[in-house]
């Protein structure tokens, strides 16, 4: 089963996580962002275009 997470990271080479949340919304709400801008940042990082955001999306694959 696959689990999509949202992370708010530090600035830094460890991307340490700060805030994690299960959707967009709920990472927006808890950092004080619109979830438009913060689903903006993550899709720019995902594509190369952003690499420095300090917000990401992770896929994990949970064992049943």
């Amino acid at each position: 089963m696959k689990r999509r997470l949202y992370l708010y990271v530090t600035d830094d080479k460890y991307e340490l996580p700060l805030v994690v949340a299960d959707s967009v919304a709920e990472l927006a709400r808890k950092v004080g962002r619109n979830e438009s801008s913060v689903s903006s940042m993550i899709s720019k990082r995902a594509r190369g275009i952003w690499p420095n955001s300090r917000f990401v999306r992770v896929d994990l694959e949970e064992e049943e």
